[in-house]
C-alpha cells in the first residue's frame, strides 16, 4: 500500500468514526419523558418523539456492536434507572438506527404492540425465581404447583423459563405491581422456610424485558 493509498483508507476511518448513529434503550409514554439519564459512553440520553410515545437513545459509534460485557451490564443498569422512574418497554443491548428515519419506521410498525405492552406494564415490575433441587432426586408431587400457585396469586402474569438442568425445579419470570413487592418477597421468605430441602434464587426488579413480545431490532 502507496502513501496515498494508505492517507485515502485513513480518511474513510476517520469518517467512518466520526458517524453518529443511534442507540436505543427503550419506549416510554410520551407524558413521562422529563426524565434525565446518560446513557452508554456517557452521553445523555436524547428522546424522540413518535405520536404518543417517546424513544429514549443516545448517539453511538457503530451500527452493528458486537457484544461487549461491560456495555452489556451498563445497558442494564440504564434502564434499571429508567424503570425506577417511569414505565419503559426495554431493548436488547445493541439495537441501534442508522437514523431518525428508520427508528421512526419501527416505531410505527409496532406502535400498537408498543402501546399494548406499556398498559400491561404500567405500574409493575420484573421479578425472576429460579427453584434448584440441592441434588438429584424426586421431589414429593404437588410440590412445584404449590410454589407455583402462590407465587402466581401475587403476580399480574408469569413466564416460563427454559429448565436448562435436571437439578432446576421451577425457573420463571413473574410480572408484579410495585406495592406488592414486598408481599411477593415475604412469600419467597415464607416458602424458603418451609422448603429447606430447595433453593431459591430470586432476583429483580428488573424492568419487564420477559414480558415484551416486540422483536425491535436495530439497522
Amino acid at each position: 500500500m502507496n502513501k496515498m493509498e494508505a492517507e485515502i483508507e485513513m480518511s474513510q476511518n476517520e469518517k467512518e468514526q466520526s458517524v453518529e448513529y443511534i442507540y436505543l434503550y427503550g419506549i416510554i409514554n410520551k407524558k413521562d419523558s422529563k426524565l434525565k439519564i446518560n446513557g452508554l459512553k456517557n452521553s445523555p440520553v436524547n428522546k424522540i418523539n413518535f405520536k404518543d410515545i417517546t424513544a429514549l437513545t443516545s448517539s453511538y459509534p457503530i451500527l452493528n456492536p458486537v457484544l461487549n460485557d461491560e456495555e452489556a451490564v451498563e445497558h442494564a443498569n440504564i434502564l434499571k434507572e429508567i424503570a425506577k422512574k417511569t414505565t419503559v418497554v426495554p431493548t436488547s443491548f445493541g439495537t441501534v438506527f442508522e437514523n431518525d428515519e428508520v427508528l421512526e419506521t419501527v416505531l410505527s410498525s409496532s406502535y400498537l404492540a408498543i402501546k399494548q405492552t406499556l398498559a400491561l406494564t404500567k405500574g409493575k415490575i420484573e421479578l425472576g425465581v429460579k427453584v434448584i433441587k440441592n441434588q438429584l432426586g424426586e421431589v414429593p408431587d404437588g410440590v412445584a404447583l404449590e410454589i407455583l400457585e402462590s407465587l402466581n396469586k401475587l403476580s399480574v402474569k408469569s413466564e416460563k423459563g427454559n429448565n436448562f438442568s435436571d437439578r432446576l425445579l421451577l425457573n420463571y419470570s413473574f410480572l408484579v405491581e410495585k406495592n406488592k413487592f414486598s408481599k411477593f418477597s415475604d412469600e419467597i421468605a415464607k416458602l424458603e422456610e418451609k422448603h429447606k430441602d430447595l433453593k431459591f434464587l430470586y432476583t429483580g426488579p428488573w424492568p419487564p424485558y420477559s414480558f415484551v413480545n416486540i422483536k425491535i431490532s436495530g439497522s
